[in-house]
C-alpha cells in the first residue's frame, strides 16, 4: 500500500526568489520513492551530493506568502538500500579521531565477528550516553568524532553519527539513516529522526540507540521498531555537500530542508511532517 509523507513549510519564504533544497528519498526499509507532487512551488531539476549519491530535488516557491508543501509518494518495495549507503562520505561527521578508531579497532580484534564487533560499539555508547538536548553536540567544532570517556548528553544526530564513526573505524559497512519516525497509530512525526544501519555477516541491522534511551532501555536491542511505529528514510549519509549558485550547501542530517537565497544565505525552515495513507 503506498503512502504519502507530507510536508508543509511553516516559515515565511526568504526574500529573493530562493531555491529550495529537499532530499530525495531512497528504497531500504519497506517503501521506494514513487513521486513528489507540490503546491505552492514549482520542481526546478534534481542535483546529486557532490561527495555521495544522494539525490535531491530544487524548488522554487510560486505564491508566496504562501507556503509551499511537499507530497512524497511512496510504494511498497522490499528492495535493500543501494550499494552506495556503505560508503559513508569521508566528512568530519563520520570520521574518527585517533583515540576512537583505536577503541572501535580493539573491539574489532578482540570479538569473533563484524557483528560482535558492532554489538560492544553500540552497547558502548548505550553506556556512556543519555539523550538530552543542549547547546553543544559531541563533535562541537572538531575535525572527526572524539571517544568519549565520561557520561555525555546528545541526542539521536550525536548518538548515531557516533556509532558510524567508530564501525567505520572498524572496518565495518555503515550508514547514517535520516528520516522520520512516527509513534504507533500516530500521522504526525515530532521533528526529524535518526538511526544507522550495518551490513555484517552477510545481513543488514538497524539500530536506533536514542529512542530506546529515551526510555531508557538497556541493553539496546537491534531492529528498526524496538517500540512500536513507523519510519520513512529520506536520505544516507552525514555531512551531504551540495553545489548550488552562491556555493556549497552543506547538511549534516537531510531530513530537513534548506532555502539557498541569491545572496549565498541559508535558512532551514520550520516545518510539519505528517503521514498520510489511503
Amino acid at each position: 500500500m503506498s503512502i504519502v509523507l507530507s510536508v508543509r513549510l511553516v516559515d515565511p519564504v526568504p526574500p529573493g526568489n530562493p531555491l529550495l533544497l529537499a532530499p530525495r528519498p531512497l528504497a531500504g526499509i519497506g517503501h521506494a520513492f514513487d513521486r513528489l507532487e507540490v503546491e505552492y512551488a514549482a520542481i526546478q531539476g534534481e542535483i546529486q551530493a557532490s561527495n555521495a549519491p544522494q539525490g535531491a530535488f530544487l524548488l522554487r516557491a510560486t505564491d508566496p506568502p504562501s507556503r509551499p508543501v511537499l507530497r512524497y509518494v511512496l510504494r511498497p518495495d522490499p528492495a535493500p538500500p543501494p550499494d552506495w549507503v556503505w560508503s559513508a562520505p569521508d566528512t568530519r561527521y563520520a570520521r574518527a579521531t585517533p583515540e576512537l578508531a583505536a577503541f572501535a579497532r580493539e573491539a574489532a580484534d578482540a570479538t569473533p565477528s563484524p557483528a560482535a564487533a558492532l554489538r560492544r560499539i553500540v552497547d558502548h555508547a548505550s553506556e556512556i550516553m543519555w539523550y538530552g538536548h543542549g547547546p553543544d553536540t559531541v563533535i562541537g567544532d572538531g575535525a572527526a568524532v572524539p571517544l568519549l570517556t565520561r557520561p555525555t548528553r546528545g541526542t539521536c544526530i550525536d548518538m548515531h553519527g557516533y556509532c558510524l564513526a567508530a564501525a567505520r573505524a572498524a572496518g565495518i559497512e555503515a550508514a547514517y539513516c535520516a528520516g522520520f519516525w512516527f509513534g504507533a497509530g500516530e500521522n504526525r512525526a515530532l521533528g526529524m529522526h535518526c538511526w544507522f544501519a550495518a551490513r555484517v555477516d552477510g545481513a543488514i541491522v538497524h539500530y536506533d540507540v536514542s529512542r530506546q534511551l529515551k526510555i531508557p532501555r538497556r541493553p539496546i536491542v537491534e531492529g528498526l521498531e524496538p517500540m512500536p511505529g513507523r519510519r520513512v528514510l529520506m536520505a544516507c549519509g552525514k555531512g551531504l555537500e551540495f553545489d548550488l549558485p552562491g556555493g556549497t550547501v552543506r547538511v549534516d542530517h537531510f531530513a530537513r530542508f534548506v532555502w539557498r537565497t541569491p545572496d549565498g544565505r541559508d535558512h532551514y525552515p520550520a516545518y510539519e511532517v505528517t503521514l498520510e495513507s489511503p
